[in-house]
Formats: C-alpha cells, sequence, structure tokens
C-alpha cells in the first residue's frame, strides 16, 4: 500500500489524513518478537507532501502481506541526502514508554484484569486497550510508578516476567497471546548505508512531564514509594504536541543525612527540570566512513 501521512494528534486511521504519500521511494517495516517494531521510509524532498512530513506525525502503512495496516509515530527525520531523507518512526504502541501509572498491588488477579486497572489508572489520558488469552490468576503488583509499556514487559515483575507469552501490536490494541505465529525461515538482511555526515535530531528523550518519585527502605528490607501529590509536573517548554511523561527515581539523589519527603522530591524534580531540556529536542552529528 502506498503510505499515509496523519497528524500527531489523529486517533482515526479510516480517512487519507494530511495525504498518501505516492511519491515515496521505499518503505520497510521490521518487527522483532517482544521487540523492537519499526517503519523506516525514503522519501524525495520534491515530493508533495515533503513540506508536511513533521516529527510527532504519524505514518501509516503496510508492515506485511498478512497483518492490517499499522500507524508509526515520526522520531527522526534526516538531513537530505542526493535529495532525498530517510525518516524513521516507531510503532504507536510505543507511545506507552512515556504514559506513567502510580503503584500498587492487588490480591492475586488474571492478566486482563490487572493490566485493564493499570491501564485505566493511568495518569495521562490515552486509547489503549489490552486482551490475552491467559486466564490464571497470579499475585500482581506495580512497586513503584512505571511506564505502560514496563508494567507490560521488560521490567522485572511484569506481565510478560509473571505469565510469559508474546505480543501483537495492533495500533491501539495490545494483544497478550501464549503463541503467536511459526517460524518460516525468513531471513531479515540489512544493507549499508552510504558514507556520510548526517546532521539531524529525534524526540526520543523530549517528554512534556516529569513523573518523580523516591523510595525508602526500613531496616526489614520493606519499601515505601514517595511521590507527588499531584504525581507528575509540567515541563513548561516543549515542542512535542502529543504529552509524554518522564518517570524517574530521585532517591540516589540524597546526601547520607538528607530525608526524603515530598517536599524534597518536589524541591528536586523542579531542579531537574530546570538544569535539564527535556522538552527540547537535541541535535546529534553522525559521521560514517
Amino acid at each position: 500500500m502506498i503510505p499515509v501521512l496523519y497528524k500527531a494528534d489523529a486517533t482515526n486511521f479510516s480517512t487519507y489524513g494530511i495525504g498518501t504519500l505516492a511519491d515515496t521511494i521505499s518503505c520497510v517495516v521490521s518487527e522483532e518478537r517482544n521487540g523492537a517494531y519499526e517503519c523506516v521510509m525514503k522519501y524525495p524532498i520534491t515530493g508533495a507532501f515533503y513540506g508536511e512530513i513533521r516529527k510527532e506525525r504519524l505514518i501509516k502503512a503496510k508492515p506485511n502481506d498478512t497483518s492490517a495496516n499499522q500507524v508509526f509515530r515520526i522520531y527522526r527525520i534526516t538531513k537530505p541526502l542526493n535529495g532525498i531523507v530517510t525518516i524513521y518512526a516507531q510503532h504507536l504502541s510505543y507511545d506507552l514508554t512515556a504514559i506513567a501509572t502510580p503503584a500498587w498491588t492487588s490480591t492475586p488477579v488474571t492478566p486482563q484484569l490487572a493490566i485493564e486497572h493499570v491501564f485505566n489508572a493511568a495518569l495521562t489520558p490515552h486509547n489503549f486497550t489490552f486482551r490475552t488469552d491467559y486466564t490464571e490468576a497470579k499475585e500482581f503488583s506495580v512497586d513503584k510508578p512505571k511506564s505502560l509499556r514496563a508494567v507490560l514487559g521488560g521490567s522485572e515483575g511484569s506481565l510478560v516476567s509473571l505469565w510469559g507469552g508474546e505480543f501483537e501490536w495492533d495500533n491501539y490494541q495490545v494483544i497478550h497471546h501464549q503463541g503467536r505465529g511459526k517460524s518460516t525461515g525468513v531471513v531479515i538482511e540489512y544493507g549499508k548505508n552510504l558514507t556520510s555526515l548526517e546532521q539531524d535530531s529525534d524526540i526520543t528523550s523530549v517528554y512534556t512531564d516529569l513523573l518523580p518519585y523516591d523510595v525508602i527502605s526500613d531496616m526489614d528490607g520493606n519499601e515505601t514509594v514517595v511521590t507527588l501529590t499531584e504525581q507528575i509536573l509540567p515541563i513548561a517548554e516543549t515542542t512535542l504536541v502529543s504529552r509524554r511523561t518522564l518517570i524517574k527515581d530521585f532517591t540516589d539523589s540524597y546526601g547520607m543525612y538528607e530525608e526524603i519527603t515530598e517536599e524534597n522530591l518536589r524541591s528536586k524534580a523542579e531542579k531537574y527540570i530546570e538544569n535539564n531540556p527535556l522538552g527540547v529536542e537535541s541535535p546529534t552529528l553522525t559521521i560514517s566512513f
């Protein structure tokens, strides 16, 4: 299919959005099991919609012959090389890495009910839903503020570490399977990049909010998580349209005789925002030779 471009805050992908990117030179989607899911597109600067391609905007593309069309958020656009830019976009599900949820503990619970609760408790609005074919109840907890993606997998006590399984990312739907797909013997080979000097930036480390927390440990090894009453602090200066929350543990920032309190946590968090350009893209220079 021809890729389709949408605005950053679009949620309806049944339309043609900003427009179809008919001038696209190449569009390659790669997905790893429970891992990276990305789209890399090459587009000419003479293309009809070149001026509309911006970071944060969304691209709908066909990932393979059997899956439904999927949406990818642009996070990096290279400088033109021979009149062509390379556009890097992550699957829409990567938005889950910047949606925060507070600590929570439950009695034994099925994964469906556990993740539904965590998704509903998120501190910023989102459109993601979850379903699974696992039914076994287990004790489940979110021991400290985390991103929704970290609750699903990649951290101790996550859904995958407790129940196992494989994820299918279908736009705003998160589907948790006991087993997904089969081995077909297909090998993906990556070609060499041209030798170049490339200056660009991406938005993977740009945020609109900060969720700070501390962890107090007693002599028995019990832990208490301290958060702010308002949970998250806004970052005043940001270039983003959609909200992204940075979750940061400030426990190690205290001195030996400094007490962990909400007031001290707020002070450290505000100073961290002041000293770090969390809402601004940082340019990078890449030299290949």
